[in-house]
């Protein structure tokens, strides 16, 4: 009797156990890899992080797509993003759907075979946050895992979606202080069990950190600050009281200091380690900032903490004591290398001090710190003490100094990729100096607001010479004076294959194309991606798709997409057929405006999401927009005095200049000395009430006063009587400010 009720028993088991296995096997089907973690391996069919896969390394083992038929590329589909601002991102591709991050933090769910939407999500963003987000109000990606989509929001609200109908499973704001000049533009990343998060305003008064939510329902699990509160505590992770002795007792602990964490992460689940680099200083000047010096950890350092309890595993600080903008933040490749007859587990990274560092991910080793453009902030990097050798050349504090890098670095958030099979990285590149120097006036901290106190410009040309243009550079020395003995100052944007064992430049291509000495040098090579084919494809300004052999940098195709592009590609298959899609559209730090030449000046920005395949045909091209044939007469008269002007320079340089970047016709900010009438009636409703937060503008009340607006003000009404006197000379010239008629 026993013996039977056990084997009816052990057969209803059995019978339990095979319906679970059907059913896991079902969902497995249906979900697919939106179940499964993006710390697996990489399939060969799917896109499951922003990188790919874990490592990041913007790199495909697909190849159907491979140089003998890559020029078959053409027209899949196309999807409107229902934007103008700049896209940064690239999507993921997890069973059949697409899914996509925007500016603001939406996301759209796409049918990756037809470009179908499947659902759309708005997180309701109140967009007077422009005002505090450094450089755009990009995204630059989402993550997927466990049926969910992770993002986060300008405003630093973190989002769980539900894959399937994109309904909010639930959200938490990460945010610490909204008073401050806090922002989220930055992609999300995951662990085994959690998501994690940085944010922005380093260039504001924000201070540093990252924080960790688990997965299932977006609970706190810790959070690593990167500089300290003070120097007497109250430390909220034991490292920072290691950190405080790296800073002046008296450094500008209000200002908050920088070090935010706002771009490049990445995950090993095999050493269950996040590694993340942090930003730059804030207030630039060492004087100010920490007037005894100091390393000030942990800005401009790559960080790895053990991912279950957010400790330190180790740091290294790539620019100590930053005084030049070097943001460690560039994104982070992980990769082994046979690096002197040994299999390392390294870590890549190309950040804007202009060296590439390979380290051993595993204790932070430090491999090797090469240049990959020209430096002149420092020598080198010992091999001894692993400390940059800073130079004399790099301190502005008493006068001007051309420094290489500049502040948009050798290479900042576009995404560089690694092939694993070839060895080469390959980077968009960056060669250009800054002249630095240091205002007149003292420094005044503004909660919330810009706060750098350092003054820098490219020098661009202008009429066919290299010069510097604005008001504040007037009383510098001549830039012939500045760049004696220095590297050639003319901005020039390359492709570069770097290899990171021998330490070299394996190939180049120069994407400056027209723009050579100009700005949009830096902005015309978008993010990369590599296949194991071997191709290399990276996206321009000029809105075509750049493919090119891995091994020796031959170009193969160039497929004209007809909208601007800097965000990195990626690949997919799906049904035997390999497609290439591309989020299209410019702006962020260097697109303030779109020059001409630009996909972006004559199609417009409308961004949207390319999808390509062997056998299509060409990409639909958007309308052709018009330009004024030259700069028109101000609708308004000058206003106020020179000094009046002056100060409304320093605000807008202070305050604007984040975004309304370039003065060149048309773009995607608007050029603010081609204000109709309209706009300048309204000048003071938008800046001050918000009238066009709906466009992106947000309101600056809480940062800009009444007296600073009409500065401002008065500063754009000068600048466009400055431009349309250049284009149209005497007899049409009007005299610059004069004190106000007080007669009537």
């Amino acid at each position: 009797m026993i013996t039977r009720y056990f084997q009816q028993s052990l057969v209803v088991l059995m019978r339990v156990v095979l319906i679970c296995a059907i059913l896991v096997i079902s969902a497995g089907i249906a979900g697919g890899a939106a179940e499964r973690s993006p710390s697996a391996e990489v399939e060969s069919g799917a896109w499951l992080t922003s990188g790919g896969d874990w490592r990041q390394s913007y790199y495909s083992p697909l190849s159907l797509i491979n140089a003998s038929n890559v020029s078959g590329l053409g027209y899949a589909w196309s999807y409107d993003l229902e934007t103008t601002l700049g896209l940064e991102a690239t999507p993921v591709v997890v069973d059949g759907v697409m899914y996509a991050s925007a500016p603001w933090g939406f996301v759209h769910a796409v049918d990756a075979r037809t470009g179908k939407r499947l659902w759309r999500f708005d997180p309701q963003v109140d967009a007077s946050i422009a005002s505090k987000a450094c450089c755009g109000v990009v995204n630059r990606g989402l993550t997927v895992a466990e049926g969910r989509v992770f993002v986060a929001s300008t405003d630093g609200r973190l989002f769980s979606l539900d894959t399937k109908t994109g309904k909010v499973l639930w959200q938490t704001d990460t945010i610490i202080d909204h008073s401050r000049g806090y922002s989220v533009t930055g992609g999300v990343f995951l662990t085994k069990d959690s998501v994690v998060i940085g944010n922005s305003g380093a260039d504001l008064d924000a201070r540093g950190y990252v924080s960790a939510y688990t997965i299932r329902d977006g609970r706190l699990q810790w959070r690593f600050f990167t500089v300290p509160a003070s120097a007497r505590g109250p430390f909220e992770n034991p490292e920072l009281k290691a950190a405080a002795r790296t800073w002046d007792a008296n450094s500008r602990w209000e200002v908050g200091l920088g070090g935010t964490v706002w771009d490049g992460m990445a995950y090993d689940p095999q050493l269950n380690l996040i590694y993340f680099g942090t930003g730059n200083a804030q207030m630039l000047n060492q004087e100010l900032r920490s007037p005894s010096g100091g390393d000030n950890l942990f800005v401009c350092s790559l960080i790895a903490l053990h991912a279950d309890t957010g400790r330190m595993a180790w740091y290294y600080q790539e620019v100590p004591g930053d005084q030049w903008d070097y943001d460690a933040v560039a994104p982070i490749i992980l990769a082994d290398l046979t690096i002197r007859r040994r299999v390392r587990k390294v870590l890549l990274h190309a950040p804007k001090d202009g060296f590439f560092y390979v380290l051993d991910r595993a204790n932070g080793e430090l491999l090797s710190a090469e240049p990959y453009v020209p430096v002149t902030w420092a020598n080198r990097v010992d091999k001894v003490t692993d400390r940059p050798m800073i130079t004399e050349q790099a301190d502005y504090s008493h006068q001007p100094r051309l420094v290489f890098p500049g502040t948009a670095g050798a290479h900042l958030w576009q995404p560089m990729a690694f092939n694993p099979t070839i060895k080469l990285v390959y980077i968009p590149a960056i060669e250009a100096g800054d002249v630095f120097w240091m205002p007149k006036q003292p420094f005044v901290y503004e909660q919330g607001a810009g706060n750098r106190n350092v003054l820098n410009e490219w020098p661009t040309l202008s009429e066919g010479k290299l010069s510097l243009q604005s008001q504040e550079s007037k009383e510098l020395p001549p830039l012939s004076e500045l760049a004696r003995g220095q590297p050639d100052p003319t901005i020039r944007g390359f492709l570069r294959a770097w290899d990171p064992v021998e330490n070299r430049v394996a190939w180049q291509v120069e994407t400056s194309d027209r723009w050579a000495g100009e700005t949009n040098a830096m902005a015309n090579g978008g993010g990369v991606m590599t296949t194991a084919s071997g191709l290399v494809f990276q996206g321009r300004s000029t809105g075509y798709l750049h493919v090119y052999r891995a091994d020796d940098g031959q170009s193969l195709a160039q497929i004209k997409i007809g909208t601007s592009i800097m965000a990195a590609p990626m690949t997919y298959e799906l049904d035997g057929a390999q497609y290439i899609a591309v989020m299209a559209g410019f702006g962020g730090a260097l697109g303030g405006a779109a020059p001409e030449g630009t996909a972006a000046y004559r199609y417009g920005n409308a961004g949207r999401i390319v999808t390509l395949r062997l056998g299509g045909g060409p990409v639909p091209l958007p309308p052709e927009v018009s330009h004024a044939a030259d700069f028109p007469r101000p609708p308004l008269e000058r206003l106020g005095t020179a000094e009046l002007v002056e100060r409304g320079n320093e605000l807008f340089r202070r305050n604007c200049n984040r975004c309304h970047l370039n003065t060149g016709a048309g773009g995607v900010v608007p050029d603010l000395r081609r204000m109709s009438a309209q706009t300048h009636a309204e000048f003071a409703d938008i800046v001050l009430r918000g009238k066009r937060v709906s466009k992106g503008m947000g309101s600056f009340a809480q940062i800009l006063s009444e007296d600073d607006v009409n500065a401002i003000h008065a500063a754009m009404v000068d600048a466009a009587w400055q431009e349309y006197e250049r284009e149209h000379p005497a007899p049409h010239s009007v005299p610059h400010a004069v004190e106000p008629d007080r007669s009537r």
